[in-house]
């Protein structure tokens, strides 16, 4: 049998395996802020927490000075005792907002007409006024507001206002001479209100009660007040490190997720809660204890029933949801869970990263402690990897703390000395595309020197592995020539996460036969930044140039066009330079084809196994597509019927399972085959075993296979 002229020609075009976008690949909703450090004030300790009002940031932690941006450390110093207040807008200290408190501030919020500012934590005075644990602050003055004194025990770590009331939590079991375990209210005179639930202790990894039972985090929608920390109960109910209370009355609450998350004692709970009034975000930890999450859960306010899991290794301190993502500070180490980076060996956390709020799929069977989440709805991990550096302050090895923001602002506090290797002690912002500068490109360095091949007639092909881009995550290819660096001779935009590096292959056709050519291959992402690979050459095949008819059909829209006519060792080309043919020994050139004037001739094959002929070898497997057509030309005498062309699953032709099949059978009849779900087959009535030159057509597409072929032609068929 003598074949001639394959081609395959695809709607969407035919992708390489290297070419398909990932499992996990986010929503187009979800976009990110720019991962560009905006210069920010800095301070020399520790941000706990952040709140904005307006234009105003207002930062509490523990740190005695604040510096401009860009000033190295014990420079240019400015007094702020724990407490400090800069413009989101420009990143600079505000220069009338200075309380002192004596001991490190540990959450700050405001009252929701924004006329005063909330501030708990380990203090007993604000600028030498008693205050225990929690005060009120003029957000213009910084001034302790006078009738605003209540006396709180230990440490107050969570603050939520109304109008008309202040909720607390933390670590104290008393206000005033009043028993409050970990929560009290108070109204805006600051009088203790009679609303008084109280968390319970829950018990560590090995079963022994722990000692405390702190509250974290509040998050307050309406008449539901969702409670986080290390908790065992509430009101005597077992709740595992989050649940909800009646803002009113302080009666337990339904909320699903405190049955399913385990964090709970002395080494585990819940650090941070967030919410847009429907969905709150639960930041967990576990350090050795009995919980199940130390990413971040999502769960629907009004019951808790779960929404998705992040599940991620490494702890999660904090949460800002805005513009499709939510933001993380914390310091997750492997997200392959769900689909995200693989842990590495050094270990490398990602001190801030993003999920999407949309769910995209879910969580594996690698869950942390026990198998509660497994098959959970997940997020996507976004392609945001600013560089955070871990701090020493603390004593922790941590980076972020606290995030928080606008909808033009995603903003860390904590105690990381640099960003994105530049000094920025402590705070920094991040804004979106519009306000950002948007420098930050394709990893410098990162493209290796690419791989330049012979692919069909007049064809170089020039393969590279993918670099990245720590805030875009599609990035656009392009192929240079001989020095010019102005006009690419081919671009191709791919999906380019560093978690899964590919092979981006570039082709440039219509060269000269035996020409040699060095090619460069530079990255570039939406906002212009680039890299750059290093030069590579290769040598054109002496090949002709394709024929009149090959250049038609690639005209056309041919995604691989194989003219059968050419070997160069064992090797036939691709005229699109794509997905060259592995040619086995028992395939032989004729001089004469189906196509008048066409020189290359046809492959003559043998009916066995050294006569199969294999695309794309080199390049590794594809997906088989699910619209295409495929065409080609043969000529056989034989009755014992055989595949002409299709897809398998074998680099060798050795197929153990193959579909989308064109083949004759012993009468000489084509067939066209596909399996999805069920077989079909298409057949032809005539039979073409007659010695002639016979074109076929093979569709797959809506609503199913279809199949086409030519009359017989006892000439060469013209072009």
């Amino acid at each position: 049998m003598s074949v001639v002229g394959l081609v395959v020609a695809a709607t969407p075009s035919i992708a390489t395996a290297a070419e398909q976008p990932s499992a996990g690949a986010p929503p187009a909703a979800a976009t990110t802020v720019a991962a560009d450090g905006l210069p920010t004030v800095q301070i020399d300790g520790v941000v706990w927490s952040q709140t904005v009002v307006g234009t105003t940031v207002y930062v509490a932690g523990r740190f005695a000075n604040a510096r401009p941006a860009g000033a190295a450390p014990g420079t240019s110093l400015v007094p702020r005792a724990n407490l400090l207040a800069y413009d989101i807008r420009t990143g600079v200290l505000v220069p009338g907002w200075a309380p002192s408190l004596n001991a490190q501030a540990l959450t700050i919020t405001a009252s929701p007409d924004g006329s005063r500012i909330y501030v708990g934590g380990d203090f007993t005075t604000v600028d030498g006024q008693t205050a225990r644990r929690i005060a009120a602050l003029d957000p213009t003055t910084g001034a302790l507001v006078p009738d605003f004194r209540p006396a709180v025990t230990a440490s107050v770590r969570a603050i939520v206002a109304t109008a008309d009331t202040v909720y607390v939590g933390g670590d104290f079991n008393a206000v005033g001479s009043a028993s409050r375990l970990r929560l009290a209210a108070f109204d805006p005179a600051g009088q203790l209100l009679p609303w008084a639930p109280g968390t319970g202790v829950g018990r560590n990894r090995d079963g022994s009660v722990a000692a405390g039972a702190g509250v974290s985090a509040l998050a307050l929608v309406g008449d539901q007040l969702v409670v986080g920390g290390r908790f065992g109960s509430i009101n005597g109910t077992a709740t595992s490190g989050v649940g909800a209370v009646s803002a009113t009355t302080g009666e337990v609450r339904p909320f699903a997720v405190g049955q399913r998350i385990t964090n709970q004692g002395d080494d585990s709970g819940v650090t941070s809660l967030t919410t847009d009034g429907t969905t709150v975000w639960i930041g967990a930890y576990d350090f050795s204890g009995p919980g199940n999450a130390e990413g971040v859960v999502a769960a629907r306010v009004a019951d808790g029933s779960l929404v998705w899991d992040a599940d991620c290794r490494g702890d999660t301190y904090s949460t800002f949801p805005v513009g499709g993502a939510v933001y993380v500070a914390g310091h997750p180490h492997v997200c392959s869970n769900i689909g995200g980076f693989p842990e590495v060996t050094p270990r490398v956390s990602r001190f801030g990263i993003a999920y999407s709020q949309a769910t995209t799929g879910t969580v594996g069977t690698g869950t942390w402690g026990n198998t509660a989440f497994r098959g959970a709805p997940a997020p996507s991990v976004l392609d945001w990897y600013p560089t955070i550096t871990p701090g020493t302050f603390t004593g922790q090895g941590q980076a972020g703390w606290s995030v928080t923001g606008t909808s033009e602002y995603v903003l860390y506090g904590g105690e990381f000395p640099r960003v994105n290797s530049v000094g920025q002690q402590g705070l920094v912002r991040f804004a979106v595309r519009s306000l950002a500068p948007n420098r930050i490109g394709p990893v410098a360095g990162s493209l290796a020197t690419p791989t330049v091949t012979a692919g069909g007639a007049g064809v170089l092909s020039v393969g590279v592995t993918t670099t990245s881009d720590r805030d875009d995550r599609n990035l656009t290819y392009s192929l240079y020539r001989d020095g010019d660096t102005a006009t690419p001779v081919a671009t191709q935009v791919v999906d380019s996460i560093f978690t899964t590096p590919r092979t981006v292959t570039l082709h440039d056709r219509g060269l000269a036969p035996s020409s040699t050519h060095t090619y460069v291959v530079r990255a570039q992402d939406a906002w212009g930044n680039t890299v750059t690979s290093p030069s590579s050459s290769g040598t054109v095949s002496a090949e002709p140039l394709p024929s009149a008819y090959t250049q038609t059909v690639l005209a056309d829209g041919a995604t691989s066009a194989w003219p059968l006519g050419f070997l160069t060792g064992s090797t036939s080309g691709d005229a699109t330079g794509a997905a060259p043919l592995t040619v086995g020994s028992g395939v032989t050139r004729q001089a004469t084809g189906a196509v008048a004037g066409d020189a290359g001739g046809a492959f003559a094959l043998g009916g066995t196994a050294s006569s199969r002929m294999v695309a794309g070898a080199a390049q590794g497997a594809r997906s088989a597509p699910q619209t295409f057509s495929l065409e080609l030309w043969f000529s056989t005498t034989a009755t014992t019927g055989g595949r002409l062309a299709g897809f398998g699953n074998s680099a060798t032709g050795s197929n153990t399972s193959y579909d989308r099949q064109v083949y004759l059978d012993a009468a000489g009849r084509v067939l066209f085959g596909v399996s999805s779900g069920s077989r079909q087959v298409l057949a032809s009535q005539a039979a073409y075993n007659d010695g002639g030159w016979h074109h076929v057509v093979a569709s797959l597409g809506p609503p199913g296979p279809r199949s086409g072929w030519t009359a017989s032609s006892s000439a060469p068929h013209p072009p």
